[in-house]
């Protein structure tokens, strides 16, 4: 089926832009032909582009399609003006920004996706009759899998996400800093990061909320869910319901985390909550299912599903061919930076090897000399003892 998905943004890095990303992606996969419509492009259509996805503006649309997804009520109104017989699947993200909640004046048919019983709530508040069909954040376990594991001991930890500044974040740097934590942080509000995988590599700790705190977990990292809006600490088997039903957004649990909690926080470390956490993702948020049971509601909705032509497979073929080229070349690239960076440390190795081996050279060298003389003084002192005179003592210092 031609599906059409539409945003307000696909601009900056977050993760409504992150979820359209990941849903377009297996569609293109599963064969379907994916469009998407955004009013600002910047990076993350850039992101869409690459896995095979046409992006476009308003002029660029198509003049009908099979199946609508939105993300913002002002583009559920504007699709709905466009194709008023096509039903519509809109993704509700969050219940903070009012436009990512649906439209009052429901498009007939359509349904409601909710990523957490937290908005599934709010939606509910609503006025009107909304059909709410309930699913999970989808992650790509492929591109966010574990790079290496946690240390022992934490020594690292990333601060991910786009929201945590002012005291809340003052507060966790100050006290995990004094336990010897260095503490990194990106996002919107810092760096920007495309190559999530690689940041959380370089960490132990993956502090955030919603998305951010599936990243890190997706790769292998113990996820401590701490932001400006909520904190509710570690990510375990046993606090993974309450928190996803919370959306990770820091409210599920009553506990609140001061200076003396945080502190306490990292003496329950342990790097085998990393493991945990990638088998709760791989268990509960296969990007792969997601997108199979959004494909079962567009379905559902009598969203038309036509027989593939030759000439469309062909299509979608070479698109996932140069997809595959593109993620080849980006993979040789990190293996030449990766191996340069092994030489750079064999180098290091090798010299740090001569310089020991001088050392303990030297250091014989030195033994040698002090046996030495401690030898040439005992055999004095025994000669003085033949000849009767008396014996002062030596020097036997080992310079």
């Amino acid at each position: 089926m031609h599906v059409v998905m539409a945003t307000e943004s696909l601009d900056a890095i977050g993760g409504s832009e992150t979820y359209l990303h990941t849903v377009a992606g297996n569609l293109v996969r599963l064969g379907h032909r994916v469009t998407v419509h955004a009013l600002r492009h910047g990076t993350m259509a850039d992101q869409v582009r690459d896995v095979g996805a046409e992006v476009v503006f308003e002029e660029g649309l198509p003049e009908t399609c099979d199946a609508v997804l939105v993300q913002d009520s002002g583009m559920a109104y504007a699709l709905a003006e466009r194709w008023p017989d096509r039903p519509q699947v809109f993704v509700c993200h969050s219940a903070l920004f009012d436009l990512q909640l649906p439209p009052l004046l429901p498009v007939p048919g359509s349904v409601v996706v909710t990523l957490s019983d937290r908005n599934g709530e709010r939606i509910r508040a609503l006025p009107g009759d909304h059909e709410i069909v309930r699913l999970r954040q989808p992650i790509d376990s492929v591109r966010l899998a574990p790079r290496g594991a946690p240390a022992a001991r934490p020594r690292k930890a990333l601060l991910l996400g786009n929201y945590l500044v002012d005291d809340a974040l003052a507060l966790i740097v100050e006290e995990w800093s004094a336990a010897g934590v260095a503490m990194v942080q990106v996002g919107t509000v810092t760096q920007p990061v495309l190559d999530v995988a690689a940041a959380v590599a370089a960490a132990d700790i993956v502090v955030g909320k919603g998305r951010a705190v599936l990243d890190g977990m997706s790769c292998g990292r113990p996820a401590f869910v701490y932001d400006a809006f909520g904190a509710d600490g570690w990510v375990t088997p046993a606090s993974y319901d309450a928190m996803e039903s919370d959306a990770f957004a820091g409210q599920a649990l009553p506990q609140v985390l001061g200076p003396s909690e945080l502190r306490g926080a990292l003496d329950a470390y342990d790097p085998a909550m990393g493991q945990a956490n990638r088998e709760l993702i791989l268990k509960h948020h296969q990007d792969r299912k997601h997108t199979e049971s959004l494909v079962a509601v567009f379905k559902r909705l009598g969203s038309v599903d036509p027989p593939t032509t030759p000439s469309a497979e062909l299509a979608r073929l070479s698109r996932l061919r140069w997809r595959a080229e593109f993620e080849a070349i980006d993979l040789r690239r990190q293996l030449a930076t990766v191996t340069g960076e092994l030489r750079r440390a064999e180098v290091e190795l090798a010299d740090s090897r001569e310089q020991l081996l001088v050392a303990e050279q030297r250091l014989l060298v030195s033994e040698q000399r002090r046996r030495r003389r401690a030898r040439a003084a005992r055999d004095a002192e025994a000669r003085l003892a033949e000849l009767g005179e008396p014996v002062e003592q030596a020097d036997r210092s080992p310079s």
